[in-house]
């Protein structure tokens, strides 16, 4: 009986289909119990003659179609496909003997999940980029292989999985009008599914690459404009596309700049990469070149440059604390009033969009891009002269701003801290909250006692965190949505704490601007001293802190 169907697309390359099929001849699952369905994608070599020549021990049907592209030679062959269970291979993959093996008994012994197996790189006698690439390639799988990356849907490729053809019909199988990253487009459905992707380690197929520098730069382009149409159908795909970008040196993003300005030509920093390699910073340009290619190829996929610089603009959060009164010395913690309007007067010059966090948060669990030119304003521990200085600022400039509460210190004093300047400092009183609280003020969590979270018993830890917030919406009588780490100190068990306990978003007092990669729980923030100029605050919010 046929359990397993392997479907092998393939256009115009026999002699690779020919070596790949070989190779099924020699699994040490029986032939018996598997069949091959070639699905020959309106090739106009003599692939139909080799396949017409070809013996083999197993089952193999031939489909010819005109040619409509790898996705839909998948749904072709999976439509006739006689097994419960659908492997796609790619036509230049060679199999090791218990690829199919491995396979069939993960579906033997689970139900919806996912076969991811493992795929072998051989290059032979390739240039210094395809080499990097192929080191990259094989990182990944030695990470799968460890168990230092867990398997989802962005590692569906589709030259090596497996599913339930029940599943896969489902679904919906691969979307028709989707060339680049079908596979991916497809694996993404399945995880919404219900599905669970598995590692197959010993399912493996090996690839000989024969694609060099000029075909895999080109590649990386067309990835990145693939992604956009993925994350134009699916904007939950977004984190995946613009997480890297916070990985992102401002070194190496001014100089895509300056490249892509001066219209230098890709393949001659490739061919520069020959003269670089040699030297131990040889990984990183090879680095910085595929992702010019992959942004070049979304840039250039992109209707506009509005919403280009909203893909690659992250958002800073800007962090004060207290606030000076006229002959108040300015300190880090202590912002002159008089210089804290000026900044919000030249945020308005300058046109930034100044979101509440619940708005910016908003956006982000709504997979939707923010304004260009996005800011956020807190203020941490909630001082007295917010109500009387700070207060008829924001109202002024129409800006908005979240407060971070310490709950149980409200109409009291600071007394968690040896900064002279704030050691003593008076908190604002319930009554001032309750008046001020609405449009440009709303308020968050920034625990009972301003404890040092990662110092204390997790279940003292878990009381200060939901404490804070019950406090304030008992007397708020509205969700308190956010919460700061007292001290910015946190670690993975209080950011779990902060989850679990309802918040939406948790902001850390590490520098930085937040991309996509950066987690809500786990928020960057600028810190806004007293000291500095206008200039030196101007330049940290454009360039995020570098």
């Amino acid at each position: 009986m046929i359990e397993v169907s392997l479907i092998i697309p393939t256009y115009n390359r026999a002699g690779r289909l020919q070596t790949c099929l070989e190779a099924l001849a020699h699994q040490t699952h029986a032939a018996d119990d598997f069949e091959v369905i070639v699905v020959v994608d309106g090739s106009t070599d003599h692939t139909t003659e080799m396949l017409a020549n070809l013996n083999t021990p197993y089952s193999m049907k031939v489909l010819s179609q005109a040619n409509s592209g790898q996705q839909n030679a998948r749904n072709n062959g999976a439509s006739q496909a006689s097994g419960r269970i659908c492997l796609f291979l790619d036509d230049d993959i060679v199999a090791e003997p218990q690829l199919v093996a491995e396979h069939l008994r993960l579906h033997r012994q689970r139900d919806r999940v996912v076969g991811i197996g493992q795929i072998t790189m051989n290059i032979g006698d390739a240039d210094w980029y395809t080499r990097k690439f192929a080191e990259g390639w094989h990182q990944h799988y030695r990470d799968l292989n460890q168990g230092l990356h867990q398997p989802y849907w962005a590692d569906g490729y589709g030259g090596n999985i497996s599913v339930s053809r029940t599943l896969f019909m489902e679904v919906g199988g691969f979307a028709p009008d989707i060339r680049r990253s079908h596979d991916i487009e497809f694996a993404f459905r399945l995880e919404q599914h219900g599905l669970t992707f598995v590692y197959l380690p010993e399912a493996i197929g090996r690839q000989d690459e024969h694609k060099r520098s000029r075909e895999l730069f080109a590649d990386a382009a067309k990835s990145g404009a693939g992604w956009v149409a993925l994350c134009q159908r699916h904007p939950e795909m977004l984190p995946e596309l613009l997480g890297p970008l916070g990985d992102t040196s401002l070194r190496e993003a001014l100089l895509r700049q300056v490249f892509w300005r001066l219209g230098i030509s890709p393949l001659f920093l490739v061919r520069c990469g020959e003269i670089i390699t040699k030297t131990s910073r040889g990984r990183k340009w090879y680095r910085f070149l595929f992702t010019f290619g992959y942004w070049r190829g979304v840039r250039q996929a992109l209707p506009d440059d509005d919403t280009w610089q909203r893909m690659v603009k992250g958002v800073p959060i800007l962090l004060y604390h207290a606030f000076g009164k006229p002959g108040e010395p300015a300190s880090r913690f202590v912002v002159p009033l008089k210089r804290f309007a000026r900044q919000m007067e030249w945020l308005k010059r300058l046109n930034y969009h100044v979101l509440s966090l619940e708005e910016y948060l908003q956006y982000r669990r709504n997979y939707q891009l923010p304004p260009p030119r996005s800011v956020v304003i807190t203020i941490d521990d909630g001082y007295a002269e917010i109500a009387d200085h700070v207060y008829p600022v924001l109202r002024r400039f129409g800006f908005p701003a979240t407060v971070f509460l310490v709950s149980g210190k409200i109409g009291g004093h600071n007394d968690w801290t040896k900064d002279k300047t704030l050691d003593g400092r008076k908190i604002l009183g319930w009554s001032d909250i309750k008046q001020i609280a609405g449009q440009y003020i709303q308020f968050g969590a920034h625990t009972r006692t301003h404890a040092k979270l990662p110092n204390i018993p997790l279940e003292q830890a878990c009381e200060e965190i939901a404490g804070s917030k019950s406090d304030l919406e008992n007397e708020l009588k509205t969700p308190i949505t956010s919460f700061a780490y007292p001290f910015g100190e946190f670690d993975w068990s209080i950011q779990d704490l902060v989850k679990q306990k309802g918040y939406l978003g948790g902001c850390t007092a590490e520098s930085g601007i937040n991309s996509w990669s950066i987690s809500l729980t786990a928020l960057r923030r600028l810190e806004v001293p007293g000291t500095w100029s206008l200039v030196r605050f101007l330049l940290t919010l454009r360039l995020g802190g570098y």
